[in-house]
């Protein structure tokens, strides 16, 4: 449920609605707590006043009825703990005759016997209070006027307050909200920032992975992040890429399968041409053999090795171009039960010479599972297996050892050719069974190829696996009896 809950904010859209929605709380809850700390400081402030207006008429009333004179209340302490000076909250506490508007007191000793200009005063009942600007017209003070009735006349009785306080309060809440809406506006420059950059960065490098697919690099994948819509789009992107990877695979096999299938015809039309000359050789060799021999025994054998080197070479040419042709259509299979094991026995005997030659040793394993028996044709299985053993001795100029290992169940026979030549490239790996390639000078490329397109005309398959520097596996897998091969899980 809670997954449920946070899905919308995967979205853009649902990111940007949270991030003003969060702005905006922030900003309240500032501006709330501003207001707050000027409320409690303003509120402060006003007690203030209120107890020091409250005492400044006190000690006016007591002046009056005390005959006390102000100044010497503040002076001598009897002004209940009331400071009364140019900083303090009361600047000075007045008594004006009502009617002549003469200061009678005053905190001031000099302010006594002068009039009290104030402007035109309305007329006041006992009791009233009047705030309005000082005499002066001050705006940094206010002045409260009180009028009571004595047994002398009606008094007044003012009270000037300093106002510099409260507009000290005012201005440190203005420099509060002026620090606060600072640090709110960096605040939110840098998220925008951060949320931008999150937005944009995917997109950046999806338009640099768009730069290296025009250059035609397709050998990455762009990363999958930011909000929902980007990631879509990265795996839009991905998907596309995959997609070309393969487009990309399909047209080099279509290529590779074009000049193969132009050089198959070139090389069938030369085949061809080429046997029945090749036969006339071979027969024409065999009747310089017969008829021009030297009688005498050195010379004798010298020539007899000469013309079957000779037939050798021909046998050898007769034989690419019987591969050329048996490649290019399809294999007549004549099916018989043999023994797989006594079958490569034989090819072993046919390659051994070479092998001795290069010191390799070629090992079959005696003690394979099952019996070896096969529906096949054996002069095809032949020329496979012949095929694997003569690749694995040539890869070991320098020695070695090709291992071949039989396993057998109830539908099938597997075997291994593992030798200990230097192996194969990666790159190289999914290009072998290609016609016409080959890492020999001497080669053809059509031996693998061959022996691929037979081993599937019996319904098998046959696998590779190499580790440069160590050494190469082919594995052949035969159905005992020819059809589909099924492969078990």
């Amino acid at each position: 449920m809670f997954v449920s809950l946070l899905k919308p904010l995967s979205s853009f859209r649902g990111q940007l609605i949270a991030f003003i929605a969060f702005m905006l709380l922030i900003t309240a809850l500032v501006i709330s707590f501003i207001n707050q700390r000027l409320e409690r400081r303003t509120t402060g402030q006003v007690d203030e006043y209120f107890r020091s207006i409250i005492l400044a008429t006190d000690i006016g009333y007591r002046s009056l009825s005390e005959g006390k004179y102000l100044y010497t209340m503040v002076n001598t302490g009897h002004a209940g703990g009331l400071a009364v000076d140019e900083t303090s909250i009361i600047r000075h506490i007045l008594v004006l005759d009502a009617d002549t508007k003469k200061i009678i007191d005053s905190t001031d000793r000099d302010d006594i016997g002068q009039g009290y200009q104030f402007g035109s005063l309305p007329t006041f009942q006992p009791g009233d209070v009047k705030l309005d600007t000082d005499e002066t017209g001050n705006e940094q003070s206010r002045t409260v006027r009180f009028s009571i009735e004595t047994d002398k006349g009606k008094r007044d009785i003012l009270a000037v307050i300093s106002m510099q306080r409260l507009r000290g309060v005012k201005e440190a809440a203005e420099r509060d909200r002026l620090i606060a809406f600072i640090v709110l506006g960096l605040l939110l420059i840098l998220t925008i920032a951060v949320f931008s950059r999150r937005f944009t960065q995917p997109i950046s490098e999806l338009s640099q992975a768009a730069q290296k697919v025009t250059a035609g690099d397709l050998e990455f994948k762009v990363p999958v992040a930011g909000p929902e819509e980007v990631s879509r789009l990265s795996n839009t992107f991905n998907e596309m890429l995959a997609g070309l990877r393969t487009t990309r695979e399909l047209e080099d096999q279509l290529q590779r399968a074009e000049r193969s299938a132009v050089v198959g015809r070139l090389a069938s039309g030369i085949a061809h041409e080429i046997r029945n000359p090749l036969n006339f050789i071979n027969l024409s060799i065999d009747h310089l053999r017969e008829k021009y021999a030297p009688q005498v025994e050195p010379d004798r054998r010298e020539y007899t090795h000469i013309l079957t080197t000779i037939k050798d070479e021909i046998a050898r040419l007769n034989r690419l171009v019987s591969d050329f042709l048996s490649y290019g259509r399809p294999a007549k299979l004549k099916l018989r039960e043999i023994d797989s094991r006594a079958l490569i026995e034989e090819v072993r005997s046919l390659v051994n010479a070479k092998s001795t030659l290069q010191n390799v040793r070629i090992n079959i394993d005696q003690n394979g599972t099952g019996d070896a028996n096969l529906m096949a044709d054996p002069e095809q299985l032949k020329t496979c297996f012949s095929n694997l053993m003569i690749n694995a001795v040539q890869a070991m100029p320098e020695g070695g050892s090709l291992d071949i290992a039989l396993k057998s169940d109830t539908d099938t026979v597997e075997i291994d050719f593992s030798d200990t030549g230097p192996g194969i490239e990666a790159d190289a790996i999914e290009q072998v069974f290609e016609p016409y390639y080959s890492t020999k000078e001497t080669g053809i490329g059509l031996g693998l190829p061959l022996t691929r397109k037979i081993i599937e005309e019996h319904g098998g398959e046959i696998a590779v696996s190499s580790e440069p520097g160590k050494g190469t596996t082919f594995t052949v897998k035969l159905l005992r009896t020819p059809g589909e091969l099924k492969v078990k899980s």
